[in-house]
């Protein structure tokens, strides 16, 4: 593959090949927020180094000193770091590889399949990691594949379309609540109330919601894109659309244990 540049920064690479996260770093804007030292800390990237690593693939590299001190990975690791710093940068590191592999050498025919799957298969760990699952994984991995050597593994395959999963759609606690006529806030209490969902004091002054264990059942946690002041994520949960039945019988039973009120009064 030919030199990379990325905003005028060139991409160096150690003797097995690997790229310097340092110079993602720099040509990313430097941010002490995006140091790959702090990446590598992260829970997500620990898995999948550990991951690409049972396939024998020389995944990550640390040099302290020398003359090229640095981090280096693999193809694999440089998205899923490219895509914690942001979704916009991602995809210009993605566009790149995808323009210096465009100006190498056609896979001969005999190698297309087999390097196609290996590469398949590196980018399905990649978006697993990066939190999504079954079809989204897989058309994820196939536009990574598309992209890094122009080779579509589900054309190959002959599969035209995925089968979905599930059937249910998914809801804010916004247009739950639309549904019973509530309010988000009231949407979540009445999950609460269920037992699904309860909050956390994360920081001084702040709370969040968190689901539990049996809220796991019909909760599906998304990343919004956005990040905290300390980096991580900020996440969004949405609710299966078969929570509703749960939800529909405990509103009857809480409305009929509401006092009614007659004149004169109030009666139970």
């Amino acid at each position: 593959m030919n030199a990379l540049m990325i905003a005028g920064i060139e991409i160096h690479k150690d003797q097995d090949g690997r790229f310097s996260l340092n110079d993602f770093h720099k040509a990313a804007g430097g941010e002490n927020r995006h140091k790959p030292s702090l990446w590598t800390e992260n829970q997500q990237a620990r898995e999948l180094i550990e991951e690409i690593g049972k396939a024998g693939i020389p995944a990550l590299r640390i040099v302290r000193g020398g003359r090229s001190p640095g981090t280096y990975a693999c193809k694999e690791l440089v998205y899923a770091y490219a895509m914690w710093i942001s979704p916009t940068f991602s995809l210009h590191v993605i566009r790149t590889f995808d323009s210096a592999a465009a100006n190498d050498e056609v896979i001969p025919q005999e190698r297309r399949l087999p390097v196609a799957a290996d590469n398949f298969d590196a980018a399905k760990r990649i978006a697993e990691s990066l939190g999504l699952e079954g079809n989204q994984a897989i058309l994820s991995a196939n536009n990574m594949v598309r992209s890094a050597i122009g080779v579509d593994v589900m054309e190959m395959a002959g599969v035209k379309r995925l089968i979905n999963e599930s059937q249910e759609l998914n809801y804010t606690p916004t247009e739950l609540g639309a549904k019973f006529g509530m309010t988000a806030v009231s949407m979540n209490k009445l999950l609460a109330d269920c037992g699904l969902q309860h909050q956390v004091l994360y920081k001084p002054g702040k709370k969040r919601w968190e689901v539990t264990p049996d809220g796991k059942l019909f909760a599906v946690i998304t990343d919004t894109g956005k990040t905290h002041s300390d980096g991580k994520p900020v996440q969004q949960i949405l609710w299966r659309e078969s929570v509703q039945e749960m939800l529909a019988r405990l509103a009857d039973q809480l409305r009929s244990d509401l006092p009614s009120v007659v004149a004169g009064g109030v009666r139970r």
